[in-house]
């Protein structure tokens, strides 16, 4: 079986390269989805999170920039960082400099009763001599995809909107059968009789016809006209759509929410590790199986384990030799462990 390539890049694997660097060599919309936990700017490691202000405004505007490019139309952008003063000029980079549309402001907290840093947090918050202003034990996460809900921004214009199922079938259909919107919209009066502009929104793409109102539609037109079904047309238009895979609450309270409880990862061989389980959560949600996952800051490898584990492909880019050794023995060790449930799993079969 021949590798699967991303431009002249190999799939599932961890280059060692600069951030900008690396993604300049992925082709445009060729990547599902972007997860990257950059450097915050802190100073929690001189080689890497410590610039000058405008520095850092640099990079981060040619990372979001770039991460733009690769993304694909449908795709999702997530990106982390704790510094609530930085993190509003990167949203101002984000609106003023890309096409990217703010979804959602997701807030890690680390702390639970059930976690075991949990006395240690304690004792922290408990100091009397600490003015600590309330400084606490979270990170945040930012959530962007190309698409509005509301149907007015770029995602509407150049993409789903020319791709609209329902629009160019209604059209077509209305065509054929020699109906005027005038007509069907009289099948829609507003409250005082009057006509809508509802027939326009469907056909021009800015509104989704439901249900009801499409079968309404077909009666009218005697059963000859608009026979393809209603939900094989929604299933088409949720083609078009970013992809947000909504999980079973019962299964995990936390899944669907803005505000996310895992404890912290451990700190093995890297100082600002993200927990697996987070990183799977932003997989499930925002990715299908076989997707292609960006991690452009992979460091120690979580997002590339992370995707392994969930079956999506990944392409990483890490500067630091020893972060990137580091990730692929956590890889192997994933490798391992699935090479071993699948030959227990054969050995249960066997006869």
């Amino acid at each position: 079986m021949g590798k699967e390539m991303i431009g002249e890049l190999e799939l599932n694997r961890i280059y060692q390269r600069d951030c900008i660097e690396g993604m300049r060599m992925l082709p445009d919309n060729s990547v599902d989805l972007i997860v990257i936990d950059p450097p915050y700017n802190i100073g929690k490691d001189a080689r890497w999170d410590k610039f000058s202000g405008t520095d850092y405004a640099s990079l981060m505007g040619e990372v979001f920039q770039e991460c733009e490019r690769v993304l694909k139309d449908k795709g999702s952008f997530y990106w982390f960082h704790n510094d609530m003063k930085q993190i509003r000029k990167l949203m101002d980079l984000i609106d003023s400099d890309t096409n990217f549309i703010f979804k959602q402001f997701i807030t890690w907290n680390k702390i639970d009763p059930g976690f075991k840093n949990y006395g240690y947090v304690q004792q922290r918050l408990s100091v009397d001599s600490m003015r600590n202003y309330y400084n606490g034990f979270t990170e945040y996460c930012i959530y962007y995809t190309f698409q509005d809900e509301s149907g007015l921004e770029r995602i509407t214009k150049d993409f789903l909107k020319p791709q609209n199922p329902f629009s160019k079938y209604l059209r077509e259909e209305f065509e054929r059968a020699g109906v005027s919107r005038r007509e069907i919209a009289s099948l829609f009066p507003s409250r005082t009789g009057g006509l809508t502009g509802c027939v326009s929104n469907w056909l021009n793409g800015d509104n989704v016809i439901t249900e009801e109102q499409y079968l309404k539609i077909r009666d009218y037109l005697k059963g000859k006209y608009l026979r393809k079904e209603y939900e094989d047309l929604r299933k088409e238009y949720e083609e078009c759509r970013y992809t947000f895979n909504t999980a079973k609450v019962k299964e995990d309270l936390r899944a669907n929410s803005n505000v996310w409880l895992y404890p912290p990862a451990k700190k093995l061989g890297h100082i600002t590790p993200k927990p697996v389980e987070l990183i799977e959560n932003i997989i499930r949600h925002s990715s299908d199986e076989r997707d292609v996952v960006l991690d452009c800051f992979m460091g120690s490898g979580t997002t590339a384990v992370a995707s392994t584990r969930l079956n999506r492909n990944f392409i990483g880019f890490e500067r630091e030799p020893e972060y990137i050794m580091l990730a692929n023995q956590r890889l192997e060790n994933i490798c391992d462990e699935q090479a071993e449930k699948e030959l227990n799993r054969e050995g249960t079969n066997v006869e």
